[in-house]
């Protein structure tokens, strides 16, 4: 199950499958994010990236390490993955925040 504070910021900020409802689905790139970062830390290093709209809705370039690390290691990866596949759609917010954090 998700928790409240990490969904507000992952999910609900930057992630455009969430809905309302589904908290029990969630990606690897949240729980890569949940299981290594506090709230605060979180928070505060989304803060320092001065997201904007035009970054979460980015669809980055392609990241074979991070794919290795995150997409192919998430529930959703095995019924086919819009961005992995095809990048005809942008990454769970997971991804976004993780691949800004490396970047």
């Amino acid at each position: 199950m998700k928790d409240k504070i990490y969904t507000d910021i992952i999910c609900k900020e930057f992630c455009k499958y969430y809905k309302e409802g589904k908290e029990e689905l969630h990606c690897n790139g949240y729980e890569i994010l949940r299981n290594n970062l506090t709230p605060y830390e979180l928070k505060m290093l989304v803060g320092s990236l001065k997201c904007g709209d035009e970054i979460k809705n980015h669809i980055p370039a392609k990241n074979k390490k991070l794919i290795n690390l995150v997409c192919k290691r998430c529930d959703f990866f095995i019924d086919g993955c819009d961005y992995t596949d095809n990048r005809s759609e942008p990454p769970c917010g997971g991804y976004i925040i993780i691949n800004l954090l490396c970047g």
